[in-house]
């Protein structure tokens, strides 16, 4: 029997067998600290450790003291915020039993509802399998636009179909350097105005700051909240959240909405949110709403126009939800509507948020 020692350093003029075991346990090697950095960089970005190393932001430190490309930080940053979005894959990372190249594939389409499935699936097939994967069902998520009402002229299985559900919508900005200063600026000060809690995501601050434009500049202010020194109380609460009209296929009951890239499909814990509290419109009859105006005003009043789940209390986005369904014959009483926020209120019909 013939042992091959794989050298730790470069000797020129190796033979084949060497070289090319050399070379996979260096490639091992790389993959193995490239996801330990990765972790490491997430801590630091996290905890805002750079602050005590003398820097104000995290690309400061990654370009001062790693001597990272704003290319090379930008990747790591991005990586770093998914990591905090997807606990199962940040713990399979952590454990090493989840590579940085598997890593990169499945944050390209994981989210905390599926996060588990591309977890399993990395530790049973390749890296080039998995790459795979991930396209067919990015592929598919796209192609959810013209097959809706149509069906799919490609086979596929039910999970595949799932997983394309809810794989999340890129949208891709241009901006100017000017622009961009602008938008991080305005970034920051929706954070310092308190439009949305410590640690919310990126999409979640944007998308509070075009929520706190749009009350700026409308006039659904009502009288009796005008005394009120708590800020979120000063809107209009009678109409439900959802002010985008949803569809549900007579036929499946499956929910979907237009948008500027065709109709896509609601993924389940989206379609119940929308049953909890919207206005229903149905051919021939009057609208009517899952929750009267007036019982979803006293319950915002009551919740003090604040989202009740633990450690939130987030006042954007806020949605009445019903803690025993209407399809279990839960009603409109005020022991059974809770006040929560867009996101908490995702959480629970995901299963993964107890109120």
């Amino acid at each position: 029997m013939i042992t091959i020692a794989a050298e730790a350093g470069f000797q020129a003029g190796q033979s084949a067998a060497v070289a090319d075991s050399s070379l996979k346990t260096a490639i091992r090697e790389m993959d193995d600290a490239k996801h330990r950095a990765v972790l490491w960089f997430a801590d630091i970005m996290t905890r805002r450790l750079y602050r005590m190393l003398g820097y104000s932001n995290m690309p400061q430190y990654a370009a001062a003291e790693l001597k990272f490309s704003k290319t090379r930080a930008g990747d790591f940053i991005r990586l770093a915020r998914k990591l905090e979005q997807l606990p199962a894959v940040k713990k399979s990372l952590a454990d090493g039993n989840l590579g940085y190249t598997k890593l990169v594939e499945i944050i390209k389409i994981a989210t905390p509802v599926t996060e588990e499935h591309w977890v399993a699936e990395a530790s049973k097939t390749g890296r080039r399998e998995l790459a795979q994967k991930v396209k067919r069902v990015k592929a598919k998520a796209r192609r959810r636009q013209t097959e809706i009402g149509q069906g799919s002229l490609l086979k596929e299985s039910p999970s595949e179909k799932k997983l394309a559900a809810e794989a999340p919508v890129r949208v891709a900005l241009e901006m100017t350097p000017e622009q961009f200063a602008r938008f991080e600026a305005l970034m920051e000060k929706v954070r310092k105005i308190g439009a949305v809690p410590a640690g919310a995501s990126r999409v979640d601050t944007l998308l509070a700051g075009l929520d706190e434009l749009v009350r700026g500049t409308s006039n659904d202010v009502t009288q009796d909240n005008k005394k009120d020194s708590t800020k979120s109380t000063r809107r209009r609460v009678f109409s439900p959240p959802f002010q985008i009209h949803v569809h549900r296929c007579p036929e499946c009951s499956k929910m979907s909405v237009q948008t500027s890239r065709g109709e896509l499909e609601l993924c389940d814990a989206d379609a119940r949110r929308a049953e909890c509290d919207a206005r229903i419109k149905q051919p021939g009859k009057p609208n009517t709403a899952t929750i009267t105006p007036g019982r979803r005003s006293e319950v915002l009043r009551r919740d003090r126009y604040r989202c009740q789940a633990p450690g939130c209390g987030n006042s954007r986005f806020l949605e009445v939800h019903h803690i025993k369904s209407r399809s279990h014959g839960g009603g409109n009483t005020l022991d059974n509507l809770i006040t929560l926020c867009s996101g908490c209120h995702r959480l629970h019909h995901e299963g993964r948020l107890r109120t």
